[in-house]
């Protein structure tokens, strides 16, 4: 049974990756491969092997709490923490390769221990409808964050609230603005129905502007009493949570560029899925930060170019 699932995911991952084009595909190609040298440097030393698979085990988790089929596994297959486990193995092969080469033995234990955890777990999530004042406070136009704090508000408020009682610890509110800037990228998956784009009666350029202006705001808006607390408690270190806005502001930036470079009504496109990928490791490998930097460029006139067939009548 396991078996015949993982051949129906690796089926999956070649439609989607067939579907990229043969330029894309040899630019992911480079790009993975920059990864995996970046983490072969990186699992040289115990601190930073550790560092790496925490960041790993932070993927998993959201991975462990989004993935849309886990009821359908939970319902039909008995061995469905089996199927998790088997799964998320094939996701840490490069970690792991990397680690055993740098006799790292005790973080490979210590990673297959926690995701063991992390699959064994039973996350109780329940479609609750509510409208508090924080999500009144949003304005209508960023139907993203709305539709997003509906699902993760009582997460985001209380680690905030946490991030900012704790801010006297060095590491308390860079842990916290990571999660937070890593939250929305979720919010951007999705393309939302051609009829919302044109509701905002926008040119193609106006459109773009706008959409990243709301997404900054907000994003400054949570951030900076973080940053002051942080400021407060280690001025000698100040520039450690600016540095780490700055970087996930750019990061939101690309996220939206390559939305709507990839917009589909109503669908995830797979050029969003794999070129997701991209951000998520400029902010666990620095060397992908100029790349994402350049492939914002790249996707904002190919954003212009993709939503000018939907709002031609504005421009």
């Amino acid at each position: 049974m396991i078996r015949a699932y993982v051949i129906i995911r690796l089926k999956q991952i070649y439609r989607a990756i067939n579907g990229l084009g043969l330029i894309r595909i040899i630019f992911l190609i480079g790009l993975l491969s920059l990864f995996v040298f970046g983490l072969f440097k990186k699992t040289t030393e115990t601190p930073n092997s550790l560092y790496a698979a925490g960041l790993y085990l932070i993927i998993i988790i959201m991975i462990q709490l989004k993935r849309p089929d886990k009821l359908f596994l939970q319902i039909h297959f008995s061995i469905y923490k089996r199927i998790f486990f088997v799964e998320y193995l094939l996701l840490m092969i490069p970690w792991l390769v990397c680690l055993t080469y740098h006799n790292q033995w005790i973080t490979v234990a210590l990673i297959i221990i926690l995701t063991l955890l992390v699959v064994n777990v039973d996350f109780k999530t329940r479609q609750i409808s509510f409208n508090t004042s924080i999500q009144r406070l949003v304005p209508s136009d960023c139907f993203e964050w709305k539709c997003g704090l509906r699902k993760s508000l009582f997460f985001i408020v209380p680690l905030w609230l946490i991030g900012l009682g704790t801010s006297f610890f060095v590491i308390s509110v860079p842990f916290v603005i990571f999660v937070l800037g890593i939250l929305p990228w979720s919010f951007y998956e999705k393309g939302e129905p051609i009829q919302m784009i044109l509701a905002y009666e926008r040119s193609t350029k106006r459109f773009l502007m706008h959409k990243i202006k709301m997404q900054l705001t907000l994003f400054t808006i949570i951030s900076i009493p973080l940053i002051i607390a942080f400021l407060l408690f280690h001025p000698d270190i100040w520039y450690i949570p600016i540095v780490e806005f700055f970087l996930f502001a750019t990061s939101h930036i690309y996220v939206i560029l390559t939305k709507y470079a990839f917009y589909q009504p109503n669908n995830i496109s797979n050029g969003v899925q794999a070129f997701g990928t991209i951000g998520v490791m400029g902010m666990i490998i620095p060397v992908f930060i100029p790349v994402i930097w350049l492939l914002s460029i790249r996707f904002y006139f190919k954003s212009k170019e993709n939503l000018s067939f939907y709002l031609n009548d504005y421009n």
